[in-house]
């Protein structure tokens, strides 16, 4: 008697939890839903950013309460993504990137972690938040890396045609506005997105602010921060803002841009001369300790702790890197890389030599090729050579391309996944509004924040 009793019970708990759970969700995305508390709770710490800030609400409640749920979809299928490909960040990472903001702020960590709350901030929600951006930006650059491809032609071409860029390194402030379409739009849908844009760039000349602009109405997964790309150097502009932004003054607003992800708008809030590039390039040597099916994230973490630990009670790095190192290439050198510039190699080992003093070696820290340790042995400046040229046009082409990749892989992403909107939270003349980027019913950034 006592197996049927706990079944009956087991099958009881368990239908109570999916009624709970199909009564909270306002959005399913394939096997993953967003309920209505977590909305909520978004909503609720957005609204919470704009008290902190001083900003006022945008005006139209309801395309706000609309751009934080497409914002809360987007994320979504970008950490689903993640978590199918096996990316995931570690706590110790969030640590660190919370460490970093407060020295920031000069303070420190428990210091920055009271201001937080004191402010009436949710710390878990907060924290959770700094989690699924740190997820979305490794998800973006492997994006951008898997689809963005420089040819040595282009590169040659870039430098040939565009070689002021080598002699001087503007910066633009600037946020943007994309209105998206599907990737087979009718032609009333490219209609009805240009008249759209259109409307938005006479609501900005009427004296409207772009960033209230971007918030209500952009599809650009930068869109709840006003559009914003931030400063960046031209090389860092996409290639579709460029023939306009040299000629912009500062306040302007571009002209209407289309391509396949749909039609941009673009603002220039400001912008800075600068003088010639100065490169410094920097030798380092590193040992590289790769994850597998038995060697976990854990146990290369600690295996580089003792290889440290034995560098600097005074064995030699470059005869520890030989025997441990799985870099094969640079473990036969004593661990040592060529000469390179900045942007040579990932992110996660660019930001390690750009802060780690020379000499030193670094604690164990994690990328997509697995766990490092390095020391900066030198840097030095070298300016304009053809090496660094290549360098650079290569990395401006693949920034040039970054934002319009994203964009139309979030496009791309949506129209993979099931997404159905079962709330009224989402109104029926705006799921209505959404069909042929979305599936719903039966069945978008920028890497560089």
């Amino acid at each position: 008697m006592k197996f049927p009793i706990f079944l009956i019970m087991s099958l009881l708990f368990c239908a109570n939890s999916f009624a709970k759970i199909l009564d909270q969700a306002i959005v399913i995305i394939e096997n993953d839903v967003i309920t209505q508390s977590e909305y909520q709770k978004k909503l609720n710490f957005i609204i919470n950013q704009y008290r902190i800030s001083g900003n006022p609400l945008p005006a139209d409640q309801s395309d706000f309460r609309k751009q934080v749920l497409e914002s809360m979809i987007n994320t979504r299928l970008q950490l689903n993504y993640a978590k199918n490909s096996g990316m995931n960040v570690q706590e110790w990472m969030i640590d660190k990137a919370m460490e970093d903001m407060a020295n920031k702020s000069g303070v420190s960590l428990s210091e920055f972690r009271e201001k937080i709350i004191s402010q009436g901030v949710d710390y878990n929600v907060y924290r959770n938040l700094l989690k699924e951006d740190l997820i979305i930006r490794e998800v973006k650059r492997r994006i951008i890396s898997q689809k963005v491809k420089v040819s040595k032609k282009e590169i040659q071409e870039f430098i040939k045609h565009q070689g002021h860029i080598f002699k001087e390194n503007n910066q633009y402030k600037i946020s943007m506005i994309l209105i998206s379409i599907s990737e087979e739009p009718s032609v009333e849908e490219k209609s009805s997105a240009k008249d759209k844009i259109k409307m938005i760039k006479r609501k900005f000349l009427n004296g409207e602010k772009f960033t209230s602009l971007a918030k209500n109405y952009s599809d650009s997964g930068n869109a709840l921060s006003g559009g914003d790309l931030g400063w960046r150097k031209v090389t860092e502009v996409p290639q579709m803002f460029l023939d306009q932004l040299e000629n912009m003054d500062i306040g302007e607003i571009s002209n209407l841009i289309e391509n396949n992800n749909g039609y941009y708008i673009f603002y220039l809030e400001d912008k800075k001369e600068m003088e010639k590039i100065k490169i410094e390039e920097r030798k380092v040597r590193h040992i590289l300790i790769k994850r597998n099916a038995i060697v976990t994230d854990n146990r290369a973490k600690s295996s580089l702790i003792e290889l440290k630990k034995r560098i600097e009670s005074g064995e030699s790095f470059s005869d520890i890197a030989r025997a441990y190192s799985e870099d094969t290439i640079s473990a036969s050198l004593g661990g040592e890389l060529e000469w390179a510039a900045p942007g040579t190699f990932v992110p996660e080992f660019e930001d390690v030599i750009d802060t780690l003093p020379i000499n030193k070696i670094s604690d164990p820290f994690s990328s997509q090729f697995g766990w490092h340790i390095l020391e900066v042995l030198g840097k030095r400046n070298q300016d304009n050579t053809e090496a660094i040229k290549m360098n650079l046009a290569k990395r401006y082409i693949t920034s040039s391309r970054a934002q319009e990749v994203v964009d139309a892989w979030i496009i791309e992403l949506k129209g993979k996944n099931y997404i159905k909107y079962v709330s009224e939270t989402a109104p029926e003349a705006y799921i209505n509004s959404k069909k042929g980027v979305n599936k719903i019913d039966d069945k978008s950034w920028d890497p560089f924040l």
